[in-house]
């Protein structure tokens, strides 16, 4: 029997109008490139992208689109109940803010424009609540110059506070070098993105 596995990748993107949305720079390239190692590895995967990352070349055979925060928070907890033993990658960026309020329509280009943003929920800290015996890998994204010993710290802390079993962290304008996997077993750096993320593949394989 195949190991389930769920890869999210991209960037949401929270609506203002019908038109314009928040969102950030990913690509997705991350997530399906771990998709596409898992699945020649024979586990049977599930990509949720944004439109962008399913553009990407190498996509898993079963792929679902998202949109905004919540529209990835619903699908993932329908996939996580559907299936409760199975792996987490969640690769994806995901907005934190959305607009208070969003308006119907097109509003009106050649004016000042003021938004009112609340947070979104955090979907990382409950895919534990939703499946406690999932396996879980969550991506901690710290802001440019954070210190190595403040990096680390950011994971500890989102180890604990999600039950993630292992967490790959980086910071933001260095995405190329020194990166970090946590766990509870402890912190283990690499100098090279590619290795880090050799070194995750390599955990999920050991989980099947």
């Amino acid at each position: 029997m195949q190991t389930s596995v769920l890869i999210t990748a991209g960037a949401t993107r929270n609506p203002i109008d019908s038109m314009r949305s928040i969102t950030a720079n990913s690509s997705g390239k991350t997530g399906v490139g771990i998709g596409k190692i898992l699945m020649d590895s024979q586990f049977e995967c599930t990509l949720l992208g944004s439109n962008l990352a399913l553009l990407q070349p190498g996509c898993p055979d079963q792929t679902i689109e998202f949109t905004s925060t919540r529209d990835l928070l619903s699908k993932m907890k329908f996939w996580l109940l559907a299936n409760p033993t199975g792996i987490v990658v969640h690769a994806a960026a995901v907005g934190d803010f959305e607009v208070s309020e969003t308006v119907s329509g097109k509003i009106s280009s050649g004016q000042e424009l003021t938004l009112n943003l609340k947070p979104t929920p955090k979907i990382v800290n409950h895919i534990k609540d939703w499946a406690p015996n999932s396996k879980l890998i969550s991506f901690k994204a710290a802001a440019p110059d954070t210190p190595p010993e403040a990096l680390e710290q950011l994971a500890k802390n989102q180890c604990q506070r999600t039950h993630s079993d292992l967490v790959f962290a980086n910071v933001l304008g260095q995405i190329e070098t020194d990166v970090l996997l946590h766990s509870s077993s402890g912190t283990t750096w690499y100098p090279k993105r590619k290795d880090g993320l050799n070194a995750l593949i390599a955990t999920i394989l050991q989980w099947r």
